[in-house]
């Protein structure tokens, strides 16, 4: 496999004995497959093995090309790692189980394989993109439904409850994190999870959801009211509104993330709005909902072709309420498109 090769050459170049990967993101991106019970893919410059727990051997060996070896209890995990004494672990790697392996499995010393690993998943090749697209079809598809869902009188929960519903009967594993939808002033909450509050005329409701298609991720953020907006609330939307299609529109590879953040930010910023445009402009979307790069006014990475993000300016006013615009978008060589398509007119 590509991927175990990128890896064991850095293993050469690094001096180090053997990687130990254990994280279900990593350990499937690698191999293929992801056992419910954990567990340990160990490469070499020469081979690669997973280890896993035996009530999952027989299904991990249906999910990988790899060798898979079972074990009954960790010490026997141990022994097969004695022959290493520089192992690269990930930066999720326990302080307890880092003990266990100097102590155990005598391994001398260890080193990070945190960014080898970034710079290999950051990138998405165009089987992961036509899956990532597949998981933004459900977003959107769970978006339409939570609007017609929406009326004054029901409560978020049972929102939340359509929504994830609509997405599992299409296809979706699970969502991809806790629904949100957030109503009245709770729309000023950016992780205002569905609550047992009742809708009301007049709120604006932030409703933010994604799917989980074959292990790998979406966003989307819409934002409507309840009835007619009011001229405060047509006022930040728009706002919300241009930044967002600014930063989509002008996103490309060669910028910086930061470039990217700053592109909505300062839009807001000049409308008199920046001290309320309290998180960064998105994230990576992968096999994790949040994974590199962060599009945020700190981080230097340059975009690439074939990174996708998020881009999802906001407002939020305590008391009054807020609005969010969010896309899942790759970035091509003409610029960004995007994966998740629902209209964003104020509704």
């Amino acid at each position: 496999m590509e991927r175990i090769k990128k890896l064991q050459k850095f293993i050469n170049e690094s001096s180090i004995d053997a990687a130990l990967i254990s994280k279900r993101e990593n350990l499937f991106y690698f191999s293929g497959a992801s056992p419910l019970a954990g567990g340990y893919l160990v490469v070499t410059p020469d081979e690669a093995i997973i280890y896993v727990p035996e009530l999952e051997y027989e299904a991990t060996k249906e999910e990988t090309e790899l060798p898979v070896e079972k074990f009954k209890r960790l010490p026997e995990l141990y022994e097969k790692l004695k022959p290493y004494s520089v192992l690269g672990i990930e930066g999720s790697t326990s302080f307890s189980f880092m003990n266990a392996l100097k102590e155990k499995a005598e391994i001398k010393e260890f080193k990070s394989i945190d960014e080898i690993v970034k710079d290999l998943r950051i990138v998405k090749t165009e089987e992961e993109i036509e899956i990532i697209k597949s998981a933004c079809e459900l977003a959107d598809m769970a978006v339409m439904a939570a609007i017609e869902e929406i009326s004054e009188g029901k409560r978020e929960r049972e929102i939340a409850a359509k929504v994830e519903y609509v997405m599992k009967m299409n296809g979706a594993e699970k969502p991809a994190f806790d629904t949100i939808i957030a109503s009245g002033y709770r729309s000023a909450l950016p992780h205002g999870v569905a609550s047992d509050k009742r809708i009301e005329r007049g709120d604006l409701v932030v409703i933010d959801l994604g799917a989980l298609y074959r292990h790998y991720n979406s966003d989307i953020t819409r934002t409507i009211v309840v009835g007619k907006p009011n001229e405060k609330q047509k006022e930040i939307y728009e706002i919300v509104l241009e930044a967002q299609n600014t930063a989509v529109e002008k996103a490309k590879p060669g910028m910086t993330a930061k470039e990217l953040d700053s592109i909505a930010r300062n839009i807001i910023a000049e409308y008199g709005y920046g001290d309320y445009f309290i998180h960064s402009l998105g994230h990576g979307v992968g096999l994790e909902i949040h994974e590199p790069p962060r599009i945020s006014q700190y981080d230097e990475t340059v975009l690439k072709e074939g990174m996708v993000i998020t881009i999802e300016p906001g407002i939020y006013i305590p008391k009054l309420g807020g609005v969010r615009i969010e896309d899942t978008v790759v970035i091509t060589k003409d610029g960004a498109k995007r994966l998740t398509k629902m209209e964003r007119e104020l509704i």
